[in-house]
């Protein structure tokens, strides 16, 4: 990312963003700092079975995916089936082995993070920058 950009406000606005997270606190925070952002959020954190069920079948921008309650299996299937429809995905994990960031192959946070951090990781996975947001870490 690079990171001498302008903020860009509008950066994510309108993006519709899939959000796969069991933590019923940390989705709520994950879900207002996008919304707050201008995104159209899809997922809830007891859909984490069926993730897929919870989109419309209308195009996605991005995906914030937690693959701890997935497992490594299910998150590459999931993988699988978002890349079938071209939707990059930002990843969030709190585990550090590899086993946790093989599917990762591109945009991942690890817990605890920043709002600041999160909006510029969907802002990478949506093509833009977004600096404007607080350093204050999402972790509940």
């Amino acid at each position: 990312m690079n990171q001498h950009a302008a903020p860009d406000p509008a950066a994510l606005l309108s993006k519709r963003i899939l959000i796969v997270e069991d933590d019923d606190a940390l989705y709520q925070a994950l879900r207002d700092s996008l919304q707050d952002a201008g995104c159209e959020v899809f997922g809830s954190c007891h859909r984490v079975c069926d993730p897929l069920d919870t989109v419309p079948a209308s195009r996605l921008d991005a995906a914030l995916v937690d693959m701890d309650p997935l497992g490594s299996d299910r998150a590459a299937t999931l993988a699988q089936q978002l890349g079938d429809r071209n939707v990059p995905i930002v990843w969030i994990t709190d585990r550090r082995d590899p086993e946790a960031t093989a599917v990762a192959t591109r945009e991942y946070l690890r817990k605890p993070f920043t709002e600041r951090q999160l909006l510029d990781s969907m802002s990478a996975a949506v093509g833009e920058l977004f600096s404007g947001a607080s350093a204050q870490e999402i972790d509940r």
